[in-house]
């Protein structure tokens, strides 16, 4: 697996941009579809909760408000 260095970061981010764009986004809506994806992305892996950073910047968390519900068999 590719680590994600600088250059495959800022090239992710340049195509995200692109794609807000495209959809003709106000800043506000390009923060909620970044962050639905973002929760989404997290929750379809699996994960309950996820933190990313950049040191020294600002870090973003996605923690699960809902609680895992057992199924029960009769």
């Amino acid at each position: 697996m590719t680590d994600l260095n600088e250059n495959l970061l800022q090239n992710f981010s340049d195509r995200v941009a692109e794609i807000c764009e495209e959809m003709n986004l106000e800043p506000d809506q390009m923060l909620e579809a970044i962050g639905s994806t973002f929760i989404g992305a997290v929750l379809s892996f699996g994960k309950t909760e996820f933190q990313v950073e950049i040191a020294g910047v600002a870090c973003a968390t996605v923690e699960t408000v809902f609680e895992t519900v057992s199924e029960v068999s009769s």
